[in-house]
Parts: structure tokens; sequence; C-alpha cells
């Protein structure tokens, strides 16, 4: 058996194989685009409940900062929510330690913080890279299909292979559709996250200001 009918004979078993049965590639592409569409309405609420409670959040360290008493803001932000809150409250848990701690414990709170805001983002990151070679897979099983069925049958016309090609086609056309939206979302997402980053770290920052100030007016006195 020369080397042509060796490659003939591997052809005609991957065409035979279900390897290049795509039909379940639409599936799999709605499946995805449902998955996206949770993720990103999840994340969307995440954040601007998130942004309404650091607004509230904002008020009390303004207060703070302005001359608050420091027992009634720990007192305070028990009852507040919200990522730049848990990040305050875990860190002011060691102000006996002095602001040195306090600072060390808010950085290794704002990083598990960063990551759990995170979840769900690598999804969207993941669907939007690969969801158009998904669809490009299922486009070229299609058309694959399509040439097999012309060459199998005698009465099947250029029809039929135009009207094959183009439902393959669609498996392509369904891959971008789950992937533009998942990518623009993985990128207001991402940003979304850096905003909330940036805000705890500004929060932190004044409420150290005040601790270190409150240490020096007791040395001081």
């Amino acid at each position: 058996m020369n080397d042509l009918e060796q490659n003939s004979e591997l052809v005609t078993r991957l065409l035979n194989s279900r390897l290049l049965q795509t039909d379940w590639v639409l599936w799999f592409l709605l499946i995805l685009l449902a998955g996206c569409v949770l993720v990103i309405a999840w994340k969307i609420v995440y954040f601007v409940t998130n942004s309404r409670r650091t607004d509230r959040l904002r008020k009390d360290v303004a207060q703070l900062v302005g001359g608050g008493d420091f027992n009634d803001f720990t007192d305070q932000l028990k009852e507040h929510e919200g990522v730049e809150a848990s990040v305050l409250r875990h860190a002011l848990r060691f102000s006996a330690n002095g602001p040195d701690t306090v600072e060390q414990q808010m950085d290794v709170a704002l990083t598990a913080g960063k990551q759990r805001m995170e979840v769900g983002l690598t999804f969207l990151g993941t669907v939007g890279a690969n969801a158009p070679f998904v669809g490009l897979y299922g486009t070229v099983g299609g058309i694959i299909r399509a040439f097999r069925d012309l060459s199998a049958s005698a009465d099947a016309g250029i029809s039929s292979v135009i009207a094959g090609i183009a439902e393959a086609l669609v498996a392509t056309a369904v891959g971008l559709l789950v992937a533009i939206p998942a990518v623009v979302a993985y990128n207001y997402l991402t940003r979304q996250v850096k905003k909330a980053v940036g805000s705890s770290s500004s929060l932190n920052q004044q409420v150290l200001f005040r601790l270190r100030a409150g240490q020096q007016d007791e040395g001081t006195g």
C-alpha cells in the first residue's frame, strides 16, 4: 500500500468517525452564551451594589479624618458591607499593634478581596478568546460534511452544497455572538475591579493617616 492509499484510508476513517460530527457545537455555544449572560448580570449587580456601599463608607471615613472618634468609626464599620469595608474591618483588628501592622493587614485583605472580585472573569476571558475557534470548528466540520454528502450522492447538486455551507457558517456566527459580549464584559469588569481596588486603597490611606495622627497626638500628650 503506497502513501497515497494510506492517507486516503486515514481520511476515510476520520470522515466516518465521530471526531468530525459537530452537531453539538451550536448547543455548546448556546450553553456558553447563557453562562456568560448569568456571570455578566451577577457581576454588574455586584459592582453596582458595592459602589453604593462604598459611597456610604466614604462619608464615615471623611468624618473620621475630620476629627471623628476612632472607636465610633470602628463601631460604624461593623454595619458596612462591601469589599472596602471588609478590608478595613480586618486590618483595624490589629490597630493595637501599630499603623505599620495595620497597613500590612490592609494589603493582605485587599489582595484577598481582589481575588473575590475577579471570580467569574476568568470564565468570561476564556469564552471570549476561544468561542470563535469553537464556532470555526463547527463550520469546518459542516463544510466537510456538505462536500462528503455531495460526493456520496450523484443527485445532489450545487444548491445542496451551498445550503450545507450556509448552515455550517452559522456556527462561526454564533461563536462570534458569544465571544464579543464576553470580551466587552471582561474588559469592563476588569476596570471595575481596578476601580474598587483603587477606591479601597484610597480609603485605607485616609484611615492610616488618621490612625498615625491619633498616635502622634497621644505621644505628644
